[in-house]
C-alpha cells in the first residue's frame, strides 16, 4: 500500500484526496463526501471525516477554520492566506508578493520562528477586477 507523509493511502483516503486536489473551491466535508462518493461506493460521511482528520494532521492537506464555523479543506501547502468574498462566499488563495516574507508583514517577537500560518481575510472584490481575475 502506498504511503503519503507517513499515512497509508487507502482507497477511501485516495478518493477523498482526489476530490480535494481536483477542486479549487475549498470544499466542506459534505462537498468532499458528495464528490468522493461518486468515485467509490459505500463511502460514509464518517469515513470522509476520519480521512480528512488523518490527512490534515499529517500535513497532506490544510484544514481551514473560517469565520462561519464550517471547516473547509485546501490542498495548497505553500504559505498563503485565504480571502472570502462576502458577496459570493467564494474563498480564494492569496499569496505573498514575490520577494516578501511573513517577517516583512508582521512584527514578530525577536527570535520567533513561524512553523505554519492560518490567515483568513474577508471582504469584497470590485465587480470589474473580480470578473477580470476569474477569466
Amino acid at each position: 500500500m502506498v504511503r503519503c507523509a507517513g499515512v497509508r493511502m487507502t482507497r477511501q483516503r485516495r478518493a477523498v484526496l482526489e476530490a480535494i486536489l481536483e477542486s479549487d473551491d475549498h470544499p466542506t466535508a459534505a462537498q468532499i463526501f458528495e464528490r468522493a462518493s461518486a468515485r467509490i461506493s459505500g463511502l460514509s460521511l464518517a469515513t470522509v471525516y476520519n480521512c480528512l482528520e488523518t490527512m490534515s494532521a499529517a500535513g497532506i492537506i490544510n484544514k481551514l477554520h473560517l469565520h462561519n464555523g464550517t471547516s473547509r479543506y485546501c490542498p495548497n501547502l505553500f504559505p498563503h492566506a485565504h480571502f472570502t468574498d462576502v458577496n459570493s462566499n467564494c474563498i480564494y488563495d492569496i499569496h505573498l508578493k514575490p520577494g516578501r516574507s511573513l517577517q516583512d508583514v508582521f512584527e514578530l517577537p525577536e527570535g520567533a520562528t513561524i512553523t505554519g500560518m492560518t490567515i483568513c481575510l474577508r471582504g469584497s472584490f470590485p465587480t470589474t477586477s473580480h470578473e477580470t481575475e476569474k477569466q
